[in-house]
């Protein structure tokens, strides 16, 4: 089957600017209703509770967490201490970004996260930084010895979470995985479904991207059924809608996935260019339509909020783009004959360094 969501770190990454962006803008029309969603008890919200909360005009609804795939309730997560400032958000909060292999508005399904990256936004210094993280890295896994899995590539951890009953579901695995590999405390996270970022682009009115190197992949799988498509995509200003920047996301069969990263990433930073442009105040309806159904997250209304006061004070010059790239990974084949990477921890700390370091 083919993998449709390699790309959908842009969408989850939307959950940051996207949400920052459109909540700072409508508190200039309802003063004061930020404020009582900053207030509200920290309880894990979905992205249609975060409609609801705008249709409402601020009025924050009684939510429930929602339930694991397993039928268990996730717990709430520990609420961060916060400081003094303009914004009342904690000094760093670092928030996972995932892609769930899922289709239409079925985020839920269980699936990988062929997507991953992970966002650290330093509230004090109003600065950001995001880490992609490849899908094959092929790690250890806490809490699944039980069943036999010692490790395996690192997108199965919330897969495998949910699958095996481990308390808070596949959340609480793929955090304790990416601390146990990387050294990152993982303080939220947010799963998106890939139709968010087609949709957000179109509803934006599509946006604009330098491709630096000529895109030729003849052999691109189609849009509707199993055939493949010519991908033509010239060097220089393109202006791109939904369709076209998913596939821009997409595209690996000229480089690799970590060439890809490099597009993934170009692709976010477009579409927050594009969403802090004042023009896009008239778009936020369609926003929020767009983005209905097509994911979930453990921040709260008040961590939400805090997010919305500092994120259109991150200039774009003060967001790093970070990856983990083929240089710090070993290639190795599996006896099950699966290709994998193996993490080369000497020249990942570096840029893991980097990325906590974010002043």
């Amino acid at each position: 089957m083919r993998n449709l969501t390699n790309s959908i770190l842009i969408g989850g990454a939307l959950a940051f600017f996207f949400v920052g962006v459109t909540f700072a803008a409508l508190s200039i029309f309802r003063p004061g209703w930020l404020r009582q969603v900053a207030g509200a008890k920290a309880t894990p919200v979905s992205v249609e509770t975060l409609v609801a909360i705008v249709a409402a005009g601020g009025q924050v609804p009684n939510v429930t967490p929602i339930p694991t795939r397993v039928g268990s309730q996730a717990p709430s997560p520990a609420p961060l201490p916060t400081q003094n400032g303009p914004c009342s958000g904690p000094q760093h909060m670092t928030i996972a970004l995932l892609g769930m292999d899922a289709r239409g508005n079925q985020s839920s399904f269980r699936a990988r996260t062929d997507a991953i990256t992970l966002l650290n936004i330093n509230f004090t210094a109003q600065t950001a930084a995001m880490l992609s993280v490849p899908r094959d890295l092929y790690v250890p896994l806490p809490n699944l010895g039980a069943v036999g899995i010692d490790q395996d590539r690192i997108n199965t951890a919330f897969l495998f979470g949910d699958i095996y009953g481990v308390p808070g579901g596949g959340p609480a695995e793929f955090k304790q995985t990416v601390e146990l590999n990387l050294g990152v405390r993982v303080d939220r996270y947010v799963v998106i479904n890939f139709g968010a970022l087609q949709a957000t682009v179109d509803a934006l009115g599509g946006i604009d991207i330098n491709v630096p190197t000529p895109i030729y992949d003849p052999d691109f799988p189609a849009d509707q059924g199993d055939g493949t498509m010519v991908l033509d995509i010239p060097a220089g200003p393109q202006h791109m809608d939904g369709a076209m920047a998913l596939r821009y996301a997409r595209t690996r069969h000229q480089d690799d996935d970590y060439h890809r990263e490099k597009r993934q990433q170009a692709v976010l930073l477009a579409i927050r260019d594009k969403l802090v442009n004042p023009q896009a105040l008239t778009q936020i309806p369609a926003l929020l339509v767009a983005l209905q159904g097509l994911g979930r997250t453990d921040l709260s209304p008040g961590e939400i909020a805090a997010l919305a006061c500092v994120g259109p004070r991150i200039d774009r010059a003060a967001i790093q783009a970070l990856s983990i790239d083929g240089t710090m990974i070993e290639p190795w084949t599996t006896p099950g004959g699966a290709s994998v990477s193996i993490p080369n921890r000497d020249r990942i700390a570096p840029v893991v360094q980097q990325f906590l370091g974010n002043p």
